[in-house]
């Protein structure tokens, strides 16, 4: 397994416990990954390394762009897929992305369910969240934790089971 997609996993770990615990996903974390993704691709004195890891970064920021102006995420969240994105590459990171989405569907489903009055407000008004306090949203980097996770478990078959 190539040293990037170690460091996207622990990258990931560290973003969505943030993310869980605080609210926040720290610039240092996200654009010191990118910094240092950079600096790792140039050393590897190959162009397509380095452009791989420089068009990752902005694919995985492109992909979550839309989703943060509409205010449906953080900036955190879009800071830390686009780190990601510099770890595994620009092909990659959509595949990390469709992970990322299938695992945020099932944690905003029992998100909603495990709030008292959430699941209710949802059937009566049409809407997900009764409020906009930051502490009712569902932290989104433990879903890109959950998605780099499985990209490279299912990548790399680590589950005992397959």
């Amino acid at each position: 397994m190539p040293i990037t997609h170690i460091a996207a996993l622990i990258i990931s770990v560290i973003g969505g416990i943030s993310d869980w615990k605080t609210r926040k996903i720290p610039n240092w974390l996200t654009f010191g990954t990118f910094f240092l993704a950079l600096i790792y691709s140039i050393f590897q004195f190959n162009l397509n390394a380095f452009l791989n890891c420089f068009v990752g970064f902005f694919v995985g920021l492109l992909i979550l762009l839309i989703p943060y102006i509409l205010g449906g995420m953080g900036a955190g969240d879009v800071k830390l897929l686009a780190a990601i994105g510099s770890l595994v590459g620009y092909k990659n990171i959509v595949v990390v992305f469709f992970y990322t989405a299938i695992a945020g569907l099932f944690i905003g489903i029992f998100w909603i369910i495990s709030r008292p009055g959430h699941l209710k407000f949802l059937i009566s008004t049409g809407q997900v969240f009764p409020t906009v306090d930051k502490k009712e949203k569902v932290p989104y980097g433990l879903a890109i934790m959950c998605g780099t996770i499985g990209y490279v478990f299912l990548k790399y078959k680590y589950f005992p089971f397959w």
